[in-house]
């Protein structure tokens, strides 16, 4: 069986750590070499990974803490760190169903296509517990099937595109680089710039064989799966519809037409044309009074904000 590289971040959390080995222990492909990048000065996660005493667990402290960005970004080297044929990347707070791996695999080996975007189960993680929330992280996007660059770029005006914890690939016929640099800092517009780094077609698996995790918030009232981001991040989504539209025109916009018809998003495509400033449409879902509104708001934030890629645009 052809090697497979994991590729663990992990910062001070040895619990959650071990139940993501555990995950990998259990793959029912048992040719893989996991590397865990601990990013803690304390260097946590070593007692664990000997705690296995499996050579397949390789122990890969950085000298110093250089981030939970720069930990992800050093993870998603696009080619081989021991020879793997195929990579992933699992951060410490998720973990694996046991067959990720050998499906994965097979669906590269069954399309000729190097890049599988998997759909993740969304859990809760509460009070030690992984709670199911009957929903996906990508499922209500994507379907089954292949993806071309323009298809996937299409999907950024309704979620973060590819996902860091579903993306497997083959390392020696990837032709994307999936590395953003130092230029974006925060994990989340990693995700957003990454799926911009996609330069071939990928397989979106629909079937989750992963779960992604969040954390509890205390609230007194609910849970809230999808809060509303704060607007120093949302700037972020914002720069991004704003290069979309510029490069693409009306190819990218007839593609996300497509995808809010069948998905009833109709107002959410508006809302973020209104904040990309894109006023070459007929709106039929906002009124006027909502655009003024949604319309200072997207001005107050592209004024007070910086744009979070602004370093890194020429790097595309």
């Amino acid at each position: 069986m052809s090697l497979c590289e994991i590729r663990i971040t992990t910062y001070k959390r040895p619990q959650l750590l071990k139940r993501s080995l555990d995950s990998v222990i259990a793959q029912t492909h048992d040719n893989w070499s996991a590397l865990v990048f601990d990013d803690s000065p304390e260097q946590e996660a070593k007692a664990v990974v000997e705690t296995y005493q499996d050579s397949r667990i390789i122990y890969k402290p950085h000298s110093k803490n250089i981030g939970c960005s720069k930990n992800l970004d050093y993870a998603f080297q696009s080619k081989a760190y021991v020879g793997g044929e195929y990579a992933f990347v699992l951060e410490d707070d998720n973990y694996l169903f046991p067959n990720f791996i050998s499906e994965n695999i097979k669906i590269i080996e069954e399309t000729g296509i190097n890049i599988v975007l998997r759909n993740q189960e969304w859990r809760l993680e509460e009070n030690g517990s992984s709670v199911a929330t009957n929903r996906t992280t990508r499922g209500q996007w994507f379907y089954q099937g292949s993806y071309s660059p323009i298809e996937l770029r299409s999907r950024l005006f309704f979620c973060e595109g590819i996902s860091n914890g579903g993306l497997f690939w083959q390392t020696n016929k990837i032709k994307s680089n999936l590395q953003v640099g130092t230029q974006v800092k925060h994990p989340w517009h990693q995700e957003l710039f990454r799926t911009l780094r996609i330069e071939e077609s990928i397989w979106f698996g629909e079937e989750p064989l992963c779960a992604f995790t969040e954390f509890a918030r205390n609230d007194t009232t609910s849970i809230k799966l999808a809060p509303e981001l704060p607007a120093k991040l949302t700037r972020g989504s914002q720069s991004i519809w704003i290069f979309l539209l510029k490069k693409y025109g009306d190819l990218i916009l007839s593609n996300a037409e497509n995808i809010a018809d069948k998905q009833g998003a109709k107002i959410n495509l508006e809302r973020h044309l209104v904040n990309a400033f894109y006023f070459k449409y007929k709106f039929t879902e906002l009124t006027k009074l909502e655009i003024y509104k949604i319309l200072t708001k997207a001005s107050l934030r592209y004024v007070l904000f910086e744009d979070p890629f602004k370093n890194a645009w020429s790097t595309l």
